[in-house]
């Protein structure tokens, strides 16, 4: 298994949108706060990324101290962080808090109309729901505002997918929650993959996917976390010598290969701690320890508690 499809098929990602917008010059609208926003839409997820896909006209979208963005028809723009942004014809304009904006959405699911008269901007609203315990590579490697520039092929793609998870919530058909969820998680990855074709840094999770060396090691070690792996037994089936990848992978990804290793067996414990009734014992044997209380002491020395009272904690929140 590759490094990026195996945390993708351990973060339980799913979505759904919000709203349509259709917007008037002049606008400026201020999203809901992280905070209002995994109140509001999170449920037992760890993050909530909100997104805008534009499907005709163009508007600005200011997040905190980044440089404004302006999108255009088949623009789709991600808040990995969840942070509060603006939305806006023209910068400079005063936002309306989009929760104060009720009376101007109509319909179910909703179509949000506000500002003037003359038609500026529709966009699809919706967001992302992941789960991460303590350790994330893909959602830390993730910019702050994520974009990903339309070409006729891709609109055209994400314009269905999203038109059709947004009318089937509308019909309330049968099935429809679960529809919503796959189709965004497909959107999810195209979004991720899109990005990571993009990619141009040397250094980081993402660029360590496309380099030779480092990506061979992190999908033996997503491939196989609980396997007993040394850096030696790593480098031999990377192809490399033990310093080559131990310099390498700490060039690319910032920190040694065995904590990377250990961290994620952390998240893997994490999650099945909260997911399943196995025993920490059990638990332990999955992730590559090999006794409770081996996995006991790495586990407080990574999330600060032993696994049992940290899942006793979780779960009685």
């Amino acid at each position: 298994m590759d490094a990026l499809s195996a945390v993708l098929n351990t973060i339980r990602l799913s979505g759904s949108l919000f709203f349509r917008a259709e917007l008037g010059a002049p606008f400026a609208v201020s999203s809901l706060t992280n905070v209002e926003l995994r109140r509001a839409f999170g449920g037992d997820a760890d993050h909530v990324l909100p997104f805008h896909l534009v499907t005709a006209g163009t508007t600005w979208v200011v997040v905190g101290d980044e440089v404004p963005v302006q999108l255009r028809e088949g623009d789709l723009i991600v808040m990995p962080r969840g942070d509060n942004h603006q939305l806006m014809d023209e910068l400079g304009r005063h936002p309306v808090p989009v929760g104060e904006l009720q009376e101007e959405r109509h319909g179910r699911m909703g179509t949000l109309q506000h500002g003037g008269p003359k038609q500026t901007c529709t966009l699809l609203c919706g967001f992302f729901r992941l789960n991460g315990k303590s350790f994330n590579p893909l959602l830390d490697a993730l910019p702050t505002v994520l974009v990903v520039r339309g070409n006729e092929e891709r609109s055209l793609w994400l314009s269905a997918t999203l038109e059709r998870a947004f009318f089937e919530d509308i019909e309330a058909r049968p099935g429809a929650d679960a529809l919503v969820d796959r189709l965004t998680e497909l959107l999810f990855i195209d979004v991720v993959q899109a990005h990571l074709r993009q990619h141009r840094d040397d250094h980081g999770w993402l660029a360590g996917l496309k380099d030779p060396i480092v990506g061979r090691a992190l999908g033996l070690i997503h491939g196989e976390p609980g396997h007993p792996w040394t850096v030696e037994a790593l480098a031999a089936k990377a192809g490399a010598s033990r310093s080559a990848l131990a310099e390498r992978f700490r060039a690319v990804i910032g920190q040694s290969v065995m904590r990377y290793l250990t961290a994620w067996r952390m998240e893997l414990a994490a999650g099945r701690l909260l997911d399943s009734e196995l025993s920490v014992a059990q638990i332990a044997a999955e992730v590559g320890y090999e006794s409770e209380a081996s996995l006991n002491r790495a586990f407080k020395r990574h999330v600060g508690e032993p696994p049992a009272a940290w899942r006793r904690a979780k779960r009685s929140r």
